[in-house]
């Protein structure tokens, strides 16, 4: 078993390598701390949820009201019960020359992988948590938006880890909650609240 996870551990970090560095671009440098901005995400999302909930019949908007739970639910679980259960380390924090977004600025860890740059836990990434549940359940209720969903969700995965900040299991594992959380309370909604239109 050891060892099964041994091998596992040093794909997540080799995979974590690739992206992280050989990826590592002027280009990428600009984009992912956007892409991985949650204020971005709330202004855009935001006037896009005000724009539905006026537009929206009675259904829509209790569809719109209840992405709420969504959010609250996976944030908490991931933030306040799962994070501390794994207790898991942040790769900035273990990996050698981590091309690292820290407070507003790029910068490379230390040499040997034995500084603290973020005290935060990393499993799993709140933010692929929260992006994935929103996609998930808005794409439970109307799928041709999906696409779109689901590419930003995979683009904030991919910048999660870009920035240094998360393992790609990490993001796996966010998006898997994410996922559950969000179809389980779209189940709940359409069985049990939705009138039939």
């Amino acid at each position: 078993m050891q060892g099964e996870l041994s091998w596992f551990t040093s794909i997540d970090r080799a995979v974590f390598e690739v992206v992280n560095k050989l990826f590592a671009s002027h280009l990428f440098d600009v984009f992912m701390p956007v892409i991985s901005n949650l204020t971005v995400w709330l202004v855009l999302l935001g006037i896009a949820w005000l724009v539905f909930f006026i537009r929206a019949r009675r259904r829509g908007r209790l569809v719109a009201l209840c992405c709420f739970l969504v959010i609250a639910a996976t944030d908490q679980l991931s933030s306040s019960v799962v994070k501390p259960f794994i207790n898991r380390t942040r790769p900035c924090n273990v990996v050698p020359s981590t091309h690292l977004y820290l407070d507003g600025k790029w910068l490379t860890t230390d040499k040997f992988g034995l500084t603290t740059y973020k005290e935060s836990l990393s499993f799993p990434s709140s933010h692929a948590a929260n992006v994935a549940g929103q996609a998930a359940y808005w794409s439970y209720f109307y799928p041709q938006v999906s696409p779109v969903l689901v590419c930003a969700a995979v683009a904030v995965g991919f910048s999660r880890v870009y920035l240094g900040l998360h393992w790609p299991t990490d993001v796996l594992a966010g998006y898997l909650l994410g996922v559950i959380v969000a179809l389980l309370v779209a189940y709940l909604l359409r069985a049990w609240v939705l009138p039939d239109e």
